[in-house]
């Protein structure tokens, strides 16, 4: 019988024949994360070390891991660069008041960890300060090319420009240390021409070690895919933009997601055994919410009732999980006549219809209290997609390609677009916090939902709602 053979050469030659004009842009992404991770866990570690050589107590190490839990949960490792100084020391500052809380609590409850003064205050110091002295010295890190990661974004289409200025706007500008040609800003907004062969060449001269495609023309993807074969081989990362994007900026880009990328990828996995331990939490946790604020729960109820004419609860129907019909409980935060001349509208800032005792609730999301019934119903769950009326979600489906994809998650109390983005109140917003269900609903896990729950509690006890 006769063996086929394929000659490598003359295929990759065949496909690397470009239907259209390439154009790559440079992207330096700064990993702040690398210099963060080390020195934490040697100092979590010589804590550890510590503690079990009996020289003190656990408890040091117990506040040194809830300093740390909280450094994460805030995500102090990308702020480092992507955020404004103000908003960075906002955060440590909320962290390290958070850590040492939640040390508080734990000793109190087990009072043989409690450490001594000493001891506690020093290891406070040795981790508190870390991120604070990373902010100083980061800066010159990243000028020195250490912490850092040299991209290439390819396409033959506008795909890549908009990959770029979504980065710019998620994540920060490029600064590329080694411009190609020119200015490398203006070189990245509008992208260098080149041949298919050449873009071989470009990742090995310029030491690149992540090729991100960003096209959708299946013809070019292969010619993209012939010219990357040797690299790739070599070592080189290359992966899609839908990829990338998520990866960074912790949502799923919608401009660029298609039916085969949603079939394809990992995530979006559900077992009975998680959806019967989900159901199991959620019970537990709205239980524990019922009991533990039902204080303030009639609190909430009488200044509700003293402050303006109507019901203390609020019903209304929303869109849960498959696209089914429910009724949701809330605290009244608006007048009880709130649309009777708008008819249904979203909430905006500084709101006129928001009662002033509404308006507390709404910064410390206690309104949402009486949803806890919801969960035991079992209508909602306390992490989801937040449930939207069906007259918005009739409009958005309309507007917004695969809304529909966040119904195949039971909707929550709170959720990763609720800790991540804010309030949102137009067709902008809900094509964002979109991204960010679509996210959460790839990632679903008891960790994942947990540390949601970490994250809004920084937002009711730092009064972060609206």
């Amino acid at each position: 019988m006769a063996t086929a053979t394929i000659d490598n050469a003359a295929w990759a030659g065949a496909k690397a024949t470009p239907c259209k004009a390439l154009k790559v842009r440079p992207y330096t992404l700064a990993r702040p994360g690398r210099a963060f991770l080390v020195p934490e866990i040697a100092l979590l570690g010589l804590g550890a070390l510590q503690a079990a050589m009996g020289r003190h107590t656990l408890g040091t190490l117990v506040l040194m891991l809830c300093c740390t839990l909280f450094f994460h949960v805030h995500s102090l490792d990308r702020s480092l660069v992507g955020s404004k100084s103000s908003r960075f020391w906002a955060d440590f500052l909320e962290s390290v008041s958070l850590g040492l809380l939640a040390a508080a609590l734990l000793f109190r409850a087990f009072p043989n960890l409690v450490p001594r003064t000493g001891l506690a205050l020093t290891a406070a110091l040795l981790l508190g300060f870390l991120p604070a002295i990373l902010k100083v010295f980061l800066p010159h890190l990243l000028t020195r090319g250490r912490c850092v990661e040299d991209i290439l974004i390819v396409g033959t289409g506008d795909l890549a420009g908009k990959l770029y200025r979504a980065l710019v706007s998620q994540v920060g500008r490029s600064r590329c240390r080694r411009p190609m040609m020119g200015n490398s800003e203006k070189l990245a907004e509008r992208g260098l021409a080149l041949d298919f062969e050449e873009l071989g060449d470009l990742v090995v001269t310029r030491g690149i070690s992540r090729v991100v495609v960003a096209d959708l023309d299946a013809l070019s993807r292969e010619s993209l895919a012939a010219a990357l074969l040797d690299s790739r081989l070599r070592g080189l990362q290359v992966c899609d933009a839908v990829d990338f994007y998520e990866e960074i900026s912790g949502k799923i880009w919608l401009d660029a997601l298609n039916p085969q990328w949603l079939i394809y990828t990992n995530g979006f996995s559900s077992s009975r055994l998680g959806s019967c331990l989900k159901r199991c939490l959620d019970v537990v946790f709205a239980l524990l919410l019922v009991v533990l604020a039902c204080p303030l729960a009639l609190l909430v109820a009488v200044a509700i009732k003293v402050e303006s004419a109507g019901p203390v609860l609020f019903r209304q129907v929303r869109v849960g999980l498959h696209g089914k019909k429910f009724v949701i409980y809330k605290f009244r935060s608006m007048r009880d006549d709130a649309e009777l001349e708008s008819g249904p509208a979203w909430a905006t800032d500084g709101d006129a219809r928001v009662t002033r005792v509404g308006r507390l609730l709404r910064i410390f999301r206690l309104d949402e209290l009486p949803q806890a019934f919801n969960v035991l119903r079992g209508d909602m769950s306390i992490v989801g997609p937040r449930p939207e009326r069906p007259c918005f979600v009739d409009r958005l489906k309309q507007q917004i390609p695969f809304y529909d994809l966040r119904h195949y998650q039971k909707p929550g109390i709170t959720g990763w677009a609720q800790v991540m983005y804010r309030y949102g109140s137009s067709v902008e917003d809900s094509y964002e916090k979109l991204q960010y269900d679509l996210y959460y609903a790839k990632h679903r896990s008891i960790g994942c939902d947990i540390g949601i729950l970490l994250r809004t509690i920084r937002i009711v006890l730092f009064g972060r709602g609206r």
